[in-house]
């Protein structure tokens, strides 16, 4: 019952803050949806911590909401209800800190992964209780989770027209990094450790998170010829400044020596199209998905082949 319970409020909560989005962001979600991180159930992981009786019964529960690709609100319950976990705690600059770093194994998380977390001692022995019992509840006290969901809304708001009004060459750096990315695109980099393609991805992907869609388009066509022509050597293939280093021509000679599948010949003839139509599509979600189409492809040929 008491994770039925929790992932009841988890769902209440969501829903006032699309509710919310859909009201009052809906311009800013169209143009950067990846920036209104709870959005999107099926991206967010649930974390409780237990803490230790020393902290006080106020603080004994914290629920957590993890941006998680894929985890569909699954839950996890960390106990830290242990004396052991404590003998360094002084070391944190607070308990957000402590848990994330400690018990969530932080160095796998960028900052902007945690979304939202709030204390919930105050709830456990209705979360322990009867679901239909907590469902009035929820319903009772609906508007104050929905002031709550409001300020995390401003919050994600203000946040991306600070993301927005920063120069590209902010980004381009390291860009591969910056969480408002599609992947954890710097796994790639390093597995094919070359500098232009490096160089390449940065530059494509601060043209995304700056909503450049169009650049963005182009620079990622770009990157994938470069990892054709990378691919090719790595295969002992001699390449040539004067060869043709068009998508399609490469796609076709690396088919021809069987060092790609004819499936995957297909798809860089897909993304040949979509590269060079680019400039003739709608703009915004169209072309942004695009974007996402020879991002997946590039992860999946550098995962593939690489």
């Amino acid at each position: 019952m008491f994770e039925q319970n929790i992932r009841s409020l988890a769902k209440n909560l969501i829903e006032n803050y699309n509710s919310i989005i859909d009201s009052l962001y809906k311009t800013a979600y169209s143009t950067n949806p990846e920036a209104f991180r709870l959005k999107d159930p099926a991206n967010i992981k649930l974390y409780i911590s237990k803490h230790s009786p020393y902290l006080g019964k106020r603080d004994s529960h914290y629920l957590y909401f993890i941006q998680d690709k894929g985890k569909q609100l699954d839950l996890e319950i960390i106990d830290l209800t242990d004396e052991k976990y404590y003998e360094d705690f002084f070391k944190y600059p607070s308990r957000v800190d402590f848990v994330l770093k400690q018990i969530l194994k932080k160095e796998l998380f960028e900052e902007g992964d945690l979304v939202y977390h709030f204390n919930i001692s105050t709830y456990i022995d209705r979360l322990e209780g009867d679901p239909q019992l907590w469902q009035e509840y929820l319903e009772r006290t609906d508007r104050t989770r929905y002031s709550e969901m409001l300020r995390l809304a401003s919050k994600e708001g203000q946040i991306f027209l600070k993301h927005v009004n920063h120069p590209v060459s902010y980004y381009a750096k390291n860009a591969a990094k910056y969480h408002y990315s599609l992947l954890d695109l710097q796994a790639i980099i390093d597995k094919v450790d070359h500098e232009d393609f490096s160089y390449q991805m940065d530059q494509a992907i601060a043209a995304y998170d700056q909503s450049l869609y169009l650049p963005a388009c182009a620079t990622l066509g770009v990157c994938l010829e470069t990892l054709c022509k990378l691919l090719l050597m790595k295969n002992g293939e001699k390449v040539k400044d004067s060869d043709a280093t068009m998508l399609d021509r490469l796609g076709e000679r690396l088919r021809e020596k069987k060092i790609i599948s004819y499936k995957f010949k297909s798809r860089i003839d897909v993304c040949y199209k979509v590269r060079n139509l680019s400039s003739h599509t709608s703009p915004g979600k169209v072309l942004q998905g695009d974007c996402h189409f020879l991002i997946t492809t590039i992860n999946e040929l550098v995962d593939t082949y690489f």
